[in-house]
């Protein structure tokens, strides 16, 4: 065909394959398979051998065909690099297997995994490392015990996904083990990290897709520093727009020290098992429930995070106004303070469209050193930004009018001093409230912390100027100035979020 390059040389290379013990401990429906990260680091030291110059911290176009089968025992395995150098400089390297069928005598070619060297590099995008440090939305915590035996059931060697390991509907994240194993290692650096980085996206897609996914290709892999046995790693694995049966990722690998190490861009999970398996009833619970829709609905831009996620690179992440803040704090209140400026670079992001400045360059502190900001790109009237925080959660809402936001634990706590922070009106509709006094004794205090957000007045004034004439478990009324005013609320697990407005700049 017109327009296609030419291949201006073939070559057959011999490659053995080292049934190692621990491979065995990688399988699909109980029958050892070769990992596609180890046929990707046979290929890349196999074709190298060829072509010493070659680069291969670039890889694109991998697909990986048919599995090829390891077990039961250690043995070696007789395989081929079919090499493809084309004149444009790319070089096509595929895994194959011969066999012969002993009935007709017939010679089986089998291509199990391929992949493109050689691919003029682009400008790389490490991720920011806001986006590594913690995860948004409402999340489900995988320990790793459990990913291993109910999710991604291979023996010991491949677990290799660490506890903290966390999915919710924007992604996963977590933490990723290099395992100190001889020969485990060549120029794409261990394989185990990116092995486990697809146990997780496994996990993502079980839940939010209804599949048991494997690999089945990527389209591109730059790393840009191999990854070392030994050490241990932070991934962060994002699904591509629309959502599919068969889902497609990015996911990005990073050191301890907030260094990127591996990107992959297009990662193709399918069903390979014909149906055969489906995802543990457990893994799906409460995966199309949506959190937050009606105060979404009420505001520009809204993040949301939940402490327990917020991770070691959160600080490396802080401007320096931010770091100027941060260490004047204790340890309890660093925690809700980091998660809330991420929040807060979060919807910068959003209503910028700017996924690429570091994060350090992003300040979410107001010139007077206290108040919230989430700063847009090429915007000279910054958007008005609310943020709150609670024990489990940080959640930062952004709009062109005056709002506010405030997250509570429904707890007897807000009882214990209503006759600061409610009037005797007040205290009758918590009394009449079919809703408990606890429920209605929260909706009062976060519909007068958020206005107090709302109109930059103190929580004290807003205690004494804000009045509560109805109380409603999804939207209360409230009276400020002789104006009614929509408090809204939602509920997640036992938290309270309440969100108001007022029209009008400052």
């Amino acid at each position: 065909m017109e327009g296609l390059p030419k291949i201006i040389e073939k070559v057959k290379l011999p490659v053995e394959i080292r049934t190692d013990p621990y491979l065995l401990d990688h399988s699909f429906q109980g029958d050892a398979v070769f990992p596609a990260v180890e046929a990707m680091t046979l290929l890349a030291v196999s074709t190298q051998g060829y072509l010493p110059h070659l680069d291969v911290s670039l890889i694109t176009d991998a697909r990986f065909d048919k599995f090829l089968s390891t077990g039961p025992t250690s043995r070696l395995l007789e395989a081929y690099n079919d090499i493809e150098v084309y004149e444009d400089g790319r070089i096509r390297s595929k895994l194959v297997t011969r066999s012969r069928s002993p009935k007709a005598s017939i010679t089986r070619i089998m291509d199990h995994v391929t992949v493109q060297f050689g691919e003029k590099r682009r400008d790389s995008w490490p991720l920011p490392l806001d986006f590594l440090s913690a995860l948004e939305g409402v999340c489900v915590d995988i320990p790793s015990d459990r990913l291993y035996r109910d999710l991604v059931p291979f023996g010991p060697a491949y677990h290799n996904a660490i506890t903290p390991l966390f999915v919710s509907e924007n992604g996963a994240i977590g933490n990723l083990q290099a395992v100190a194993m001889e020969g485990c290692s060549g120029p794409l650096g261990s394989p185990f990290p990116l092995d486990a980085a697809f146990h997780l996206a496994s996990a993502w897609g079980q839940r939010y897709s209804g599949i048991v996914g494997f690999p089945v290709g990527i389209d591109r892999r730059l790393i840009y520093r191999p990854t070392t046995p030994g050490e241990r790693y932070i991934c962060r694995i994002m699904p591509a727009l629309p959502l599919s049966r068969a889902p497609r990722f990015d996911i990005w690998i990073y050191d301890q020290h907030g260094n990127p190490r591996e990107e992959i861009r297009g990662l193709q999970m399918q069903d390979v098992s014909g149906g055969r398996l489906s995802p543990p009833q457990w893994i799906s619970n409460g995966a199309q429930k949506r959190s937050l829709e009606s105060i979404k609905s009420q505001c520009t831009a809204l993040s949301l995070i939940e402490l327990r996620t917020v991770n070691g690179l959160a600080e490396r992440a802080l401007s320096d106004e931010e770091t100027h803040r941060y260490k004047k704090m204790g340890t309890k209140r660093k925690r809700s303070y980091l998660a809330a400026r991420l929040c807060c670079k979060s919807i910068s992001r959003q209503l910028s469209g700017d996924w690429k400045t570091p994060s350090s360059s992003l300040t979410t502190v107001s010139p007077d050193g206290i108040r919230p900001c989430c700063p847009v790109r090429d915007k000279i009237l910054e958007p008005f930004c609310s943020v709150s925080h609670d024990s489990r959660f940080a959640i930062a809402v952004a709009s062109d009018v005056r709002i506010g936001v405030d997250v509570e634990e429904i707890s007897e706590r807000v009882c214990r001093s209503r006759e600061i922070y409610m009037n005797e009106k007040e205290r009758l509709l918590v009394e009449a409230s079919p809703l408990g006094d606890i429920e209605a004794s929260v909706r009062v205090w976060t519909s007068k912390e958020a206005m107090a957000k709302a109109l930059d007045m103190s929580l004290a004034e807003s205690w004494e100027k804000v009045s509560l004439k109805d109380i409603g478990r999804d939207r209360s009324i409230l009276e400020i100035g002789g104006r009614d005013h929509e408090a809204f609320h939602e509920g997640i697990d036992d938290h309270l979020f309440t969100f108001v407005g007022r029209s009008g700049r400052p």
